[in-house]
């Protein structure tokens, strides 16, 4: 099973903001000690935050869901303090929750993928990655 990475599941738009990288961080309100891939599962939840997707010309209709888009490696989290959440541009602190206390998951490398359909979890879960993206 070396296909086997660790996935998260986000509501759209934050699946496909992680995708086009405009989005380097996803904030959460637990941290993990995990480091390495993480594929990223674009829920069918979508929110209501419809000026993110014009303020970064994403058509709604643009956004898979149910579906893994995009393989990052998770490389660090990092617990919020004003001078972490002051360093980061406007449009990262438009896509997450960065209130004090809350932990950023550091994503680098990120690479978009073609949408394969997947059912989402909650929290970090496994996830078979098919042969073909066994390269990323």
């Amino acid at each position: 099973m070396e296909n086997l990475i660790k996935a998260i599941s986000l509501h759209q738009p934050w699946a496909s903001l992680i995708a086009s990288q405009h989005k380097h961080y996803e904030t959460r309100s637990w941290p993990t000690s995990y480091r390495g891939p993480l594929a990223i599962h674009a829920a069918k939840k979508f929110h209501n935050d419809h000026r993110l997707l014009r303020l970064l010309g994403i058509a709604e209709s643009e956004v898979p869901r149910g579906a893994v888009v995009a393989i990052a490696n998770l490389t660090d989290c990092i617990q919020m303090d004003a001078n972490f959440i002051a360093s980061q541009s406007g449009t990262e602190q438009m896509c997450g929750d960065w209130s004090f206390g809350r932990w950023a998951w550091k994503l680098e490398n990120i690479q978009a993928i073609e949408p394969i359909p997947q059912r989402g979890y909650q929290g970090l879960w496994d996830w078979q990655m098919p042969e073909t993206k066994s390269k990323i």
